[in-house]
């Protein structure tokens, strides 16, 4: 082994050293976007994730760039045909960035000294969340090797963050676990269980829908990241909806983007809403379907099982908070109920006092 072939085979060591290391997701990206820098030999990294709720592709970490640049602007997928590439799971390579058309803010980049760059997906499991960028202060060409260095130091560190999720998934089952045993404010646990159904995995939105008496609607009770004017629809008609027909009968009914004009009961208004991919849990009682959590991704997707486990799991516990504040109000209302008995039976006036 060469002094080189030593150098580099002790960087890498590093690198993955530091991904084991990472406790969070943003000590995963920073070693990512350092490491890529040290093996790589270049100018600088930069890793964005994206932000599926504002559709923007958010700064995960950089090294070697100086804040005027990062500071340069948003990066909205649509608004740059070089990202929607590497979101769709191409690699781009580009020698000379001062002539191409797909860069971003040209005048910016060219203020820091960036002339070409190499941009990869960056993935956890089987999903692009984001990408990688390296790049380098002259006109360059990519080898296949670097191509190659790029695309594993991502796949590394994929592995890493995965790893961290999945810390974060038990962490947040405990959380809402606690909150269901300290806290009898439904609205406040429901609006926990959509929300981290949304933020830890990553998606677009989340909502939870309750059944109402009659069966008949399906009530909006909790959402996050849902637009108010897609939220106006109308109501959820069970009837008329052979999606929530079927995930009422106890099944994980995930929708791709070819399905959903066909599955559900407002398509337009979800193809307005930027909604790509749904997949809809069923909340159980006691063998009993009483309602509906979806999460919502903006692009094409297929919900791994490791993701129906997390959903599933928090789909439970809004089961149990449901139940608890149901059994908490029988019980208040069973004491005032016996408290206005026994103030007639004594005699102690018309009022009962207030409970």
């Amino acid at each position: 082994m060469s002094c080189l072939q030593q150098e580099l085979f002790s960087d890498l060591c590093g690198v993955c050293e530091a991904f084991g290391r990472a406790v969070d997701r943003h000590a995963v990206l920073e070693a990512l976007a350092k490491g890529c820098v040290e093996v790589m030999g270049v100018k600088a990294s930069l890793v964005r994730l994206l932000d599926e709720k504002n559709q923007r592709l958010e700064l995960g970490a950089a090294y070697g760039l100086s804040e005027e640049y990062l500071d340069k602007g948003p990066v909205e997928p649509d608004k740059s045909p070089l990202d929607m590439t590497v979101l769709g799971g191409e690699k781009v390579l580009i020698e000379d960035v001062t002539k191409d058309k797909r860069v971003l803010y040209p005048e910016v980049v060219a203020l820091e000294g960036i002339r070409s760059l190499l941009s990869v997906p960056f993935r956890v499991g089987d999903r692009i969340v984001g990408v990688l960028r390296v790049y380098r202060s002259d006109v360059h060409r990519f080898s296949d090797g670097e191509v190659k260095m790029a695309a594993t130091l991502a796949i590394q560190a994929g592995v890493a963050l995965e790893k961290v999720i999945l810390q974060e998934q038990a962490h947040t089952l405990r959380e809402v676990s606690q909150a269901i045993s300290a806290s009898l404010n439904l609205s406040i646990v429901l609006e926990t269980i959509v929300r981290s159904a949304a933020q830890i995995l990553g998606f677009r939105a989340a909502s939870l829908r309750l059944l109402d008496e009659e069966s008949k609607f399906l009530e909006i009770k909790a959402t996050y990241g849902l637009s108010n004017a897609y939220l106006a629809k109308g109501p959820v008609e069970v009837n008329k909806s052979p999606l929530d027909q079927e995930v009422l009968s106890g099944k994980v009914v995930s929708v791709s983007d070819r399905e959903l004009d066909r599955r559900l009961q407002y398509p337009e208004q979800v193809h307005r809403e930027g909604i790509r991919s749904i997949l809809c849990l069923p909340l159980t009682l006691k063998q009993r379907r009483i309602g509906v959590l979806r999460v919502y991704s903006s692009i094409p997707y297929e919900f791994r099982q490791s993701e129906i486990e997390f959903l599933t799991a928090l789909a439970s516990q809004g089961a149990i908070a449901i139940e608890n504040a149901r059994l908490f109000e029988h019980l208040k209302r069973d004491y005032e109920d016996l408290t206005r008995d026994v103030w007639r039976w004594y005699d102690w006036g018309e009022r009962p006092p207030r409970l």
